[in-house]
């Protein structure tokens, strides 16, 4: 009996050992999951870096620095140069770009004059052994806004200022694409600019309220202006000086259209009033008062059509552009006879013409 629970108890312990090591060979042929994962991250393959992710990297990689800077403004009221102290960016030191941008953007006061952002700095260098800053545009800034002698004279001080005492030189000469620009100072032998900022004003919100004149800003400009006479179907012009209040030569030209020599030619009167004008290029785009439609009905095909070519005339040789297009109540011009499609300019083109005598 005691023998054969021996065997019994020595069978059981048998058993158990083998289950054991079986237990453990199992473990050990397990897959090493730290080192298959290893692997795979090894031989996995390099994604290429797509452009946008090039272009994110080369934005990042970018300086952009704070800097003080001083942005002078042509005041068109006062018809003074004022200047303002600011803190601006500064991306990887293109200070003429940052300083054009805000003079394009930034203005402390609605009656400061903005240079127009339909230009933009193609390049800017400075020759440091004569100290002349060279600075090219796309295209002509004044061809993309209605200035008039003082406002283009202010608009070239306020850069001129902006660029020399910000990079401390004193010559600045201006390029349209490849076209040295002279504004209204005629030839430039030199070939550049000379800066002068000394008469500028610094600007507070506080004194520029009573430092501000309260009568307008009048300059008189030899102009040409046309009439018509339906009498003799012909198209007069006479060169006169007239006053230009506040640069609004538009408004001038079309107030001296209706001031008539004599009554035997074509009478506009009251109705004839200029809502806005915006010249681009070549193009003259003058919007005027719904209140043009009432003076039709006292005109036929053929003198509405004279009474456009008159104010067309007048409007084009005072800015010596080729194209003129009218709106009114800014809609293309839809009269008694005539209708004008979008963007269609009117035809300037006459040979029944002469001065006034």
């Amino acid at each position: 009996m005691q023998k054969k629970f021996f065997l019994l108890f020595f069978s059981f312990i048998l058993s158990f050992i083998l289950i054991g090591c079986n237990k453990s060979n199992d473990i050990s042929n397990l897959p090493n999951k730290e080192n298959e994962s290893f692997e795979n991250e090894n031989n996995k393959k390099e994604t290429p870096i797509t452009n946008e992710e090039k272009n994110n990297i080369s934005n990042n990689s970018e300086s952009l620095t704070k800097k003080n800077v001083r942005l002078f403004y042509f005041d068109t009221i006062n018809y003074e140069l004022y200047y303002v102290d600011k803190e601006v960016d500064v991306t990887d030191k293109a200070i003429i770009k940052s300083l054009t941008t805000e003079l394009q953007n930034y203005s402390p006061n609605k009656n400061f004059l903005n240079l127009t952002k339909d230009v933009e700095i193609t390049s800017a260098s400075l020759d440091e052994s004569t100290g002349l800053l060279k600075i090219v545009f796309s295209s002509s800034y004044i061809d993309k806004m209605l200035l008039g002698s003082a406002t283009e004279s202010g608009l070239l001080s306020s850069l001129l200022s902006t660029y020399g005492y910000n990079l401390n030189i004193k010559k600045v000469a201006i390029y349209f694409k490849d076209e040295l620009y002279s504004s209204l100072r005629g030839d430039l032998p030199e070939g550049y600019f000379n800066v002068d900022y000394t008469s500028a004003i610094p600007y507070s919100e506080e004194t520029y309220s009573t430092d501000i004149k309260t009568s307008s800003n009048i300059t008189n400009i030899n102009c040409r202006i046309y009439y018509y006479n339906a009498s003799d179907d012909m198209y007069y012009y006479k060169d006169k000086s007239i006053e230009v209040i506040d640069s609004a030569l538009v408004t001038a030209l079309t107030n001296e259209i209706k001031n008539i020599p004599n009554d035997n030619l074509l009478k506009f009167g009251d109705n004839l009033a200029v809502k806005s004008a915006k010249l681009n290029n070549d193009t003259l785009t003058v919007d005027l008062s719904e209140s043009y439609y009432n003076l039709l009905k006292n005109f036929g095909s053929g003198t509405e059509a004279a009474a456009l070519k008159t104010l067309a005339l007048t409007y084009s040789y005072n800015y010596n552009v080729n194209k003129v297009i009218i709106l009114v109540d800014g809609k293309p011009y839809e009269g008694s006879h005539i209708i004008f499609n979008a963007n269609e300019s009117i035809n300037i083109n006459v040979i029944n013409i002469k001065e006034y005598q």
